[in-house]
């Protein structure tokens, strides 16, 4: 399966240079799918895919690195 996600105030070719640079690869872009990120005000997304394969461990990983972006760009709570 996969998510597709926005960070408030985070570009998400940046989201996914920061979880890259923590080991964790997603896709950013249109995904080809302009007319729901104008649905939605945005212009682009990140998406994370899970595979059979994928731990839980890995999901976490993910989900504790996700969080920190934010933080990491100094982006106001």
């Amino acid at each position: 399966g996969g998510v597709s996600f926005h960070v408030d105030g985070v570009h998400p070719h940046d989201v996914g240079q920061y979880l890259d640079n923590k080991g964790i690869e997603v896709r950013v872009g249109h995904h080809c799918a302009q007319p729901i990120h104008q649905h939605f005000g945005v212009f682009a997304s990140s998406r994370a895919s899970v595979a059979p394969y994928n731990t839980e461990e890995e999901v976490r990983y993910f989900l504790e690195c996700l969080a920190q972006v934010r933080r990491y760009f100094r982006v106001e709570e």
